[in-house]
């Protein structure tokens, strides 16, 4: 587990201590319990093709011969912050 730390306001932060006492769960359990709860509300609401912005666009564009010619991309005339150097 990876230890975090979060600010929350002062009644917040009372009235879940006092669910965790009254229902058997430590502090800890009850927040990794509603962070849970609040992925699965989230997962339910996103676009299944949500994936492909986070991974560029899902592919589209770009030169057709990239992966064999990466540095000339990345640091030759083919990249215009480079082109003329």
């Amino acid at each position: 587990m990876i230890r975090t730390q979060v600010y929350i306001p002062d009644d917040l932060h009372r009235d879940l201590m006092l669910l965790a006492k009254t229902s058997g769960l430590n502090f800890s359990q009850l927040i990794r319990e509603g962070a849970e709860e609040v992925k699965k509300k989230r997962a339910k609401t996103q676009k299944k093709r949500d994936w492909k912005k986070f991974i560029g666009a899902g592919g589209r564009g770009g030169p057709k011969d990239l992966s064999s010619k990466i540095d000339y991309y990345l640091y030759g005339e083919g990249n215009p912050k480079w082109a003329g150097r």
